[in-house]
């Protein structure tokens, strides 16, 4: 699909409208892909699993990360105007709360990860919880840096805070991802008891599904955002068509438009009735780009596959399968706490480093 849907401008192409219509044909063949998959060897779910579902997966952790990274200055900066703006206290009371409520969480989280998981005999795990504490230390140290909040006044703890929280709970997420213990230690009390295994899966699941559905939608139709650049197929959202016609009247009697806009103006007039159909707002632009949509739920089918079979972790001694169980997805999360702390402080320091770049010279 993302392939068909490439280089679609408006919904004048043809392929437009087998992305908007057809659902009853697109949920037929959903239901005989699902079917389908019943006949095909686990063989072939391995391969696939290992070869093209794995890189998938850890290419849309990449793009999960960087919307995190653009939330928390997107969201920071969003309120900190609205306070200069309106000069309404609320904002800045609401920021406040946010980032020191997410960084008593992180300390409250950081310190049940030494109590529960941090004992003496388990120095991967004390390694983990000490490891991310310093790299949270040293990112809000480096936001709040004369020079930093030179190159980018509004950079500050808000984002810190928003960072250090979710780094902290990636942490969290891979100890409690391991597997049973060996040679009789208890670095993960969680498989001890069913009832809390059982609880820590479903709330463990709960929370990647809400950023499993977030991180689709918000990458999927911001591609713009993503790449850096601008996207010429994609407009503003047209909510009202115009309305009269002696201004395009006007036009096509001075020449500046042909005589056939009249009719395509009649006919946006016969279908913008309140209880007609809706009218066309991609008509001269997508609102978002059909191709990358697909791409992005594609990159997140992978990644979800990863998570639902423990990073392609199968254990044929054990008839229960559990999921994100495995040394894999303990170091995949891992990694991926470092990696979005060290992301954020590349967007603190690259004013500081390349400030022709920024515009700051």
């Amino acid at each position: 699909m993302s392939a068909l849907m490439y280089d679609v401008k408006s919904s004048k192409d043809f392929r437009s409208a087998i992305q908007n219509g057809y659902w009853a044909w697109k949920l037929l063949a959903w239901a005989g892909l699902v079917v389908l998959g019943f006949f095909i060897p686990n063989e072939a779910f391995m391969f696939i699993g290992h070869y093209i579902d794995m890189p998938g997966a850890f290419l849309f952790i990449l793009v999960q990360i960087v919307l995190l990274v653009d939330f928390a200055h997107t969201f920071s900066e969003t309120l900190l105007e609205k306070w200069e703006e309106y000069e309404d206290k609320r904002f800045l009371g609401l920021l406040l709360v946010i980032t020191f409520g997410a960084f008593a969480l992180a300390l409250s989280l950081t310190g049940v990860m030494f109590a529960w998981f941090g004992s003496s005999s388990c120095k991967l795990n004390q390694f983990f919880i000490s490891f991310n504490l310093i790299l949270c230390v040293i990112v809000s140290c480096l936001s709040v840096l004369p020079v930093v909040q030179e190159a980018n006044a509004k950079n500050g703890l808000a984002q810190a805070a928003m960072i250090t929280i979710y780094a902290t709970y990636l942490i969290a997420s891979a100890i409690v991802s391991e597997p049973g213990e060996e040679g009789g230690k208890v670095c993960n009390p969680t498989n001890q008891s069913e009832k809390t295994q059982t609880t820590t899966i479903v709330l463990g699941t709960v929370f990647t599904f809400i950023a499993l559905a977030y991180s689709t939608t918000r990458a999927a139709t911001n591609s713009v955002a993503l790449s850096g650049g601008d996207d010429e197929s994609s407009l503003p959202l047209v909510t009202e068509q115009p309305r009269g016609s002696s201004h395009l009247r006007s036009a096509v009697d001075s020449g500046a438009l042909p005589s056939s806009a009249l009719n395509e103006h009649d006919d946006d007039d016969g279908d913008d009735s309140r209880f007609g159909p809706p009218s066309d707002d991609e008509k001269d632009g997508v609102q978002y780009n059909y191709s990358f949509f697909h791409f992005i739920f594609c990159l997140a089918s992978m990644y979800l596959a990863m998570l639902m079979t423990a990073w392609n972790y199968v254990d044929k001694t054990d008839g229960v399968s559990v999921v994100g169980k495995s040394m894999g997805a303990v170091w995949v999360k891992v990694v991926s706490s470092w990696v979005v702390l060290a992301l954020y402080g590349w967007t603190l320091l690259a004013p500081v480093f390349l400030p022709e770049r920024f515009g700051l010279d």
